[in-house]
């Protein structure tokens, strides 16, 4: 009876197993809701502009790092005494560019000022020298030139030693008018060492070269016997006309300032007796 009631319940159970069973609907999962976007970031304008200041420092400082090492090997390079011209020209061209390239536009600028300036003042420092050069050669000319004229109109034994002598004393000015204003034309003048005609004392007196000389002949105890016609005719070079003559020399040093004296010695010791 027992065996018979399991069996039934078993075949029940297979038979609802075999039957259709109703549709099952998934379960509902709650709506998600979608993810908020983050909110960008906002910087202030003092915030942005210290970014960009700190990427621009770290960016130069890079660059400053290279453009130093590359000038200090270019200098360091040009420091070699061995180089040739053509070597040097091509390194100094080669730093230059180097310098061009990191400088800023103002840099450029103020080295291009500063180069044109020194350029500048080179070349009137250079045209003032050859100016003074030229001047002094034109006023040496004409101090030459007139002083030699003269000496040789007033027959001195020798030209170039009264040249000698009143070249210290010369100088070149300007020509005035008779209201004493320059007229632009130049000639040489003799500060001379003279003597008062009245009381006898030494002077400094103004002449033209000509009449420089020529008062230099009319003072044989000053300056000696300079000249032809202060020697006696027929008579060596060691007599003279005039006082205090040495016997040995036509010019007596005893009456010469100490300039003339040295200058007559260099040129023609034997005016003064000496060989």
């Amino acid at each position: 009876m027992n065996t018979n009631l399991f069996e039934t319940v078993l075949i029940s159970l297979a038979m609802y197993d075999n039957e259709p069973q109703p549709p099952v609907e998934p379960p509902v999962e709650p709506p998600v809701e979608p993810a908020k976007p983050a909110k960008p970031a906002v910087f202030t304008q003092d915030e942005l502009n210290k970014f960009l200041a700190e990427d621009r420092r770290k960016t130069e400082s890079k660059f400053t790092a290279k453009y130093e090492s590359l000038e200090a090997a270019y200098k360091e390079a040009l420091t070699n005494q061995s180089l040739s011209g053509e070597q040097r020209a091509q390194l100094e061209g080669k730093l230059e560019d180097l310098q061009k390239t990191y400088r800023s536009k103002e840099q450029q600028l103020e080295h291009e000022k500063k180069t044109i300036e020194e350029k500048y003042s080179k070349e009137v420092t250079q045209l003032s020298e050859k100016a003074k050069t030229w001047e002094q050669k034109f006023k040496d000319t004409l101090t030459d030139r007139a002083l030699q004229d003269a000496a040789v109109k007033n027959d001195a034994f020798n030209a170039d030693q009264i040249r000698s002598l009143l070249r210290p004393m010369t100088k070149i000015v300007e020509k005035t008018d008779e209201n004493g204003n320059g007229i632009g034309e130049y000639h040489p003048v003799v500060d001379l060492t003279d003597v008062d005609t009245k009381t006898g004392e030494p002077i400094i007196t103004r002449r033209t070269p000509e009449d420089a000389v020529k008062r230099m002949k009319e003072l044989p105890s000053q300056w000696g016997n300079l000249f032809k016609s202060n020697v006696v005719s027929g008579i060596g070079a060691g007599s003279a006309t005039g006082s205090g003559m040495s016997g040995k020399g036509y010019v007596d040093p005893k009456n010469m300032s100490p300039e003339a004296y040295m200058e007559l010695r260099r040129q023609n010791p034997s005016a003064l007796g000496l060989r």
